[in-house]
């Protein structure tokens, strides 16, 4: 992709090169990271660094078909999401799993539900079946691990945690909250309003993975460095 010169006035590009570099460090600080983590930390640590760089590899494949081709596809992005989303929920479970003992149903409920809630907008991007019905089942499960977020086992274990932990389960379950929000809405004008992957709805979605993914990753990395330190 760096062989292939684009200008500045190719928003797209840009913000697809800045995602992939952006991704790709984040993941290679993440594995540094585990080397000084705890041993409790490690997991969480590692999920959300697995994340990132599954995040990489779809922004490698989304930038090389922008160049080559002009054009994106959801079905790359959905592939990207597939993996980054079950995978940032399950890493939430352990970072609470850092402080006691957490019914493993919760795991399997959170994950399948991330599952799900990107199934339900590819069906419907897809055609499969109604985009509209599948933007409300996706909005519907991600209610739901927001629901286990806000008033499950995990909240109930983070308020015996240090500080430290309770700001950073704070802000992550903030980002889940506010920043998963932007995809129903972008899924609304991409599919049910049929704006089609215009570059404005590709950089926004670009932008809000960037948000959505590296903040929470750091803030694992954050405080699993000041719980050892």
């Amino acid at each position: 992709m760096f062989g292939v010169l684009y200008t500045s006035h190719d928003v797209v590009s840009s913000t697809f090169a800045a995602a992939l570099l952006a991704t790709f460090s984040t993941a290679i600080l993440c594995f540094v990271g585990l080397s000084w983590s705890g041993d409790k930390w490690r997991l969480p640590v590692a999920m959300v660094g697995v994340a990132a760089l599954a995040s990489a590899m779809h922004y490698l494949g989304a930038t090389s078909l922008w160049l080559t081709a002009g054009k994106a596809s959801g079905g790359i992005r959905f592939a990207g999401w597939f993996t980054v989303q079950p995978l940032q929920v399950a890493a939430v479970y352990f970072f609470a799993r850092t402080l006691g003992k957490i019914p493993v149903a919760v795991f399997w409920r959170m994950t399948a539900a991330a599952l799900l809630m990107v199934f339900s907008r590819y069906l419907g991007d897809a055609a499969f079946f109604n985009a509209t019905l599948g933007a409300l089942l996706s909005i519907g499960f991600w209610l739901y691990i927001l629901g286990e977020m806000y008033f499950g086992a995990m909240p109930d274990a983070i308020h015996k945690g240090s500080r430290a932990v309770r700001l950073g389960y704070f802000w992550i379950r903030l980002i889940f909250t506010i920043g998963w929000a932007i995809y129903p809405i972008l899924h609304f004008v991409d599919v049910v309003i049929g704006t089609g992957q215009a570059p404005g709805v590709i950089a926004l979605y670009t932008l809000f993975d960037l948000i959505n993914l590296i903040t929470p990753s750091l803030i694992v990395l954050a405080v699993a460095g000041q719980e050892r330190y």
